[in-house]
């Protein structure tokens, strides 16, 4: 009785061991999982640092191309004050003239250039 007794004992510690191998396994599946995710939110982190990194540039060439706008007024784009100037230096023509059907009286801000940038991974 006793061996008998021993044999189930052993047998619930071995089911019990069993039941924490497979918790330990399931543990280790996720623990895994969880890695390559924070890995892929590293890689991301990175990737958004560069972008804002580039978003001082990007305002300070945009603030560069629009600057030559701020010597005219909303009222000037209202009553056409640009051409009176320019009317006065001597270049009405250009005013007048039209390109693909678009007037380019209103004054614009200087065009942006985009330039490639070569990717280090390349």
């Amino acid at each position: 009785m006793a061996l008998e007794d021993e044999m189930e004992s052993k047998r619930r510690e071995l089911n019990y061991l069993k039941h924490v191998s497979a918790l330990t396994e399931r543990l280790k599946s996720q623990l895994d999982e969880l890695s390559v995710q924070v890995s892929q939110m590293n890689k991301n982190a990175d990737i958004v640092k560069d972008v804002m990194a580039n978003w001082d540039s990007v305002l300070r060439s945009i603030s560069q191309a629009s600057i030559s706008l701020l010597q005219y007024t909303e009222n000037d784009y209202e009553t056409g004050k640009w051409a009176n100037k320019e009317k006065e230096s001597g270049d009405s023509t250009d005013i007048a003239a039209e390109t693909d059907g678009v007037q380019q009286g209103t004054p614009l801000p200087e065009t942006l250039v985009r330039v490639k940038v070569t990717d280090d991974a390349e």
